[in-house]
């Protein structure tokens, strides 16, 4: 083996290296872009469900809740705060086609996309809604509104967390009643 030989496996040997350097790379980058987008997908919904917390809303949400008529503007409250739903649920849909969205992640929000349109007001804002959304994720919304149409509504979620807290409570009761 001549220098010639030996300066060309070195190269060889290099380009190799970098060629399995940059796979690393690619690798760890696209777990950060995923990354990324998970913690994007929390931050939507942690700040879609912290705005129900706001008294107007969750007062507003209590009333359609039990099927109250509601005045004009509330009504445009509940359509900014169920099409902005309907908004963040679109990007997930996107990303999740796209590779970009872990599948367990997308089937945390179909079933909850499929909870909400269970609720006439939800498909209702849908209606409403649909023609500003694009083809592919209308169509998508569209079939799930059918298939929500043969479920009942969630029930008041009010009344859901009056009897788990309840419940529970029982059961605190219970075991420390049967402590030694």
């Amino acid at each position: 083996m001549n220098l010639a030989d030996i300066a060309s496996l070195a190269s060889s040997v290099a380009v190799l290296v970098s060629l399995l350097f940059l796979a690393v790379q690619v690798r760890q980058s696209n777990r950060n872009q995923r990354s990324l987008m998970q913690q994007g997908r929390t931050t939507r919904n942690v700040d879609l469900l912290f705005r129900l917390a706001d008294p107007t809303l969750s007062k507003l949400w209590a009333r359609v809740s039990t099927s109250e008529t509601l005045e004009d503007a509330e009504y445009y409250m509940l359509y900014g705060y169920m099409a902005s739903v309907f908004w963040s649920y679109e990007d997930s849909f996107f990303q999740f086609r796209s590779g970009m969205l872990d599948p367990s992640s997308w089937a945390s929000d179909l079933a909850t996309l499929k909870r909400l349109l269970s609720n006439p007001a939800y498909r209702a804002v849908w209606t409403a809604v649909r023609s500003a959304i694009g083809d592919e994720y209308r169509s998508f919304l569209d079939g799930l509104v059918v298939e929500a149409r043969q479920n009942p509504p969630p029930p008041n979620l009010a009344h859901i967390l009056k009897r788990y807290i309840t419940e529970e409570r029982e059961a605190l009761q219970r075991s420390q009643n049967v402590r030694p």
